[in-house]
């Protein structure tokens, strides 16, 4: 098997289980195989739109269930949860709307709005619209990415013998890419 036949047969799986906790990594891996044909666009943005709204069901559980115990016992949690529930007491329907854009705060964002008891139905028609949102903003960003590092790379590597190598490129920039985002934001922070 090689790995375009293992992508088209459990992309969709891996995109739900790894939108289940972040997300965008497997989003930009998932948007070059759109790029190559080989998964569907918008079979992506369902799987990832499943993975992250499972994953906010059940932080937003935690916190309703659980509480400040939870919290307490996690003391980098209790760090995020100063910070972020500033911000979703006073919006509380756009901090559902943008949580999944918050790096560092997705996990907390959705506990914090269980704690308040914020109302379980109306979280998850919100929730599932920023599902939406979120998925369908990193899947177009990452094809646009895709298409620009498949571009750059092509214009490297003239043979057609050399896909193996585009690919691997593109994968290690995107990867690059998502590892030093966090250590840049999170520097910008501590300033």
């Amino acid at each position: 098997m090689d790995w375009t036949h293992l992508l088209q047969h459990y992309g969709y799986v891996a995109v739900i289980i790894g939108s289940f906790f972040e997300g965008e990594t497997i989003l930009m891996l998932g948007a070059y195989a759109v790029h190559q044909h080989v998964l569907n666009f918008w079979l992506l943005i369902v799987s990832a739109m499943i993975g992250g709204f499972i994953g906010d069901q059940l932080y937003y559980q935690i916190g309703k269930r659980y509480g400040y115990d939870f919290i307490d016992q996690h003391p980098k949690l209790k760090l995020r949860f100063q910070k972020a529930s500033v911000l979703i007491e006073n919006y509380p329907t756009l901090s559902i709307l943008l949580m999944r854009f918050a790096w560092g705060l997705r996990t907390v964002i959705p506990m914090i709005i269980g704690i308040k008891q914020y109302p379980t139905l109306r979280y998850m028609l919100i929730n599932l619209l920023a599902c939406f949102i979120w998925a369908f903003v990193a899947v177009s960003v990452g094809l646009q990415v895709s298409h620009w590092l498949h571009q750059f790379w092509q214009g490297f590597i003239h043979d057609n013998e050399s896909s193996e190598l585009i690919v691997g490129a593109v994968v290690i920039c995107i990867l690059s890419g998502r590892l030093l985002l966090p250590i840049i934001s999170e520097s910008k922070i501590k300033k």
